[in-house]
């Protein structure tokens, strides 16, 4: 009995050894063979007519030396050997992909390159297998692009008041809801003559159909808070220029005071004296001016001093603080634009 059951023991060994052979482990190669990218077509000009038009990404496959669940990312970025700003746009496990030209445009907007300038953006396939167990990536490719000027409409509210002709749904006085939800934003100049004090209210619609919201702001430093009332009196506020923000969801309003910003030089309405206002336009998030301007040069500057200023050295787009004048060759109507967070402007000729 005990041979037989030595016996038995020896052959389930035998035919579990024999089993553990027959299982192949994958076994990934050493250098595994990347990704081949394919130009990138795309079937419309690259404008904002265009904007839902498809760039179409495609490529062949990774070979890891086994089979394998391969997941691909379309990577893109300014620097050809993606060392800063590298965006990831499109994931998949297809061997292509589409990515939106207006989404592109925005991308190169957010990368601050200037409107209507040729950009070289330089794209690239990553292949992956599991998480951080190996990638591999394509030679890089590049493709020019000319981003556009866009303005994305953003639902409003508006503030009426004695600052803006008490003029619901005027250009002057919007607020816009970037995230599309319930919260809006922008800034306002709060400031009317030599008025003490500057009254409005906050109106739903471009008219005084209601909802309309008053009531009383509680003053922190230079800053305010408060609640929408729809029975409140006017709201007001010392004349300053203010950061708004409006949650009709929970009637909370907050004006926090900010930087007031004009052009000023010789090229300008008001010289090198003083500076020329510029209005906050909301909808593209850019200070800008429309006026007639001479041959010369000009800065930008914040509350009508010069603790900060802004010019361009190089004369290359780019903005820096207490930087060289900015010529303006020829006499006209102009538009000009100035960013104070991208630090950028945009000068365009009228007509």
């Amino acid at each position: 009995m005990k041979k037989l059951l030595l016996t038995s023991l020896a052959a389930l060994g035998l035919l579990l050894v024999s089993c553990s052979r027959d299982i192949t482990e994958p076994v990934m190669s050493s250098s595994p063979s990347k990704p081949a990218a394919s130009d990138v077509a795309l079937s419309a000009a690259f404008t904002v007519a265009n904007a839902d038009s498809l760039l179409r990404f495609s490529w062949g496959a990774a070979d890891f030396g086994f089979a394998s669940s391969t997941t691909y990312t379309v990577q893109m970025s300014p620097k050809s050997d993606f060392s800063a700003n590298v965006a990831n746009v499109i994931t998949t496990q297809k061997l292509n992909g589409t990515y939106k030209v207006g989404d592109m445009n925005t991308l190169i907007l957010a990368w601050n390159y200037q409107i209507g300038t040729a950009v070289t953006v330089y794209y690239r396939v990553a292949a992956s297998i599991g998480s951080n167990v190996a990638t591999v990536y394509s030679d890089a490719k590049s493709k020019s692009f000319t981003p556009y000027d866009a303005v994305i409409n953003y639902p409003m509210i508006y503030v009426p008041g004695s600052y803006q002709g008490w003029s619901p749904g005027a250009e002057i006085g919007r607020l816009y809801s970037y995230g599309f939800n319930t919260t809006y934003g922008g800034i306002l100049r709060l400031k009317n003559g030599a008025d003490a004090t500057i009254e409005f209210k906050v109106t739903v619609n471009p008219n005084w159909n209601g909802p309309n919201y008053g009531g009383t702001l509680t003053k922190t430093g230079n800053n305010y808070a408060g609640t929408l009332d729809p029975s409140g009196n006017n709201f007001a506020a010392s004349p300053a220029c203010y950061v708004f923000s409006v949650d009709v969801n929970t009637k909370a309003i907050t004006l926090t005071k900010t930087d007031d910003w004009g052009i000023i030089g010789d090229a300008t309405p008001g010289g090198w004296g003083a500076s020329t206002p510029m209005n906050y336009n909301g909808q593209r998030k850019v200070w800008e001016i429309t006026a007639n301007f001479t041959a010369g040069s000009y800065k930008f500057r914040a509350n009508d001093a010069w603790d900060v200023n802004y010019g361009d050295n190089g004369a290359d787009g780019t903005l820096e603080q207490g930087g060289a004048n900015i010529s303006l060759s020829a006499a006209g109507n102009y538009t000009i634009r100035f960013d104070p967070v991208k630090l950028t402007y945009t000068v365009k000729k009228n007509g």
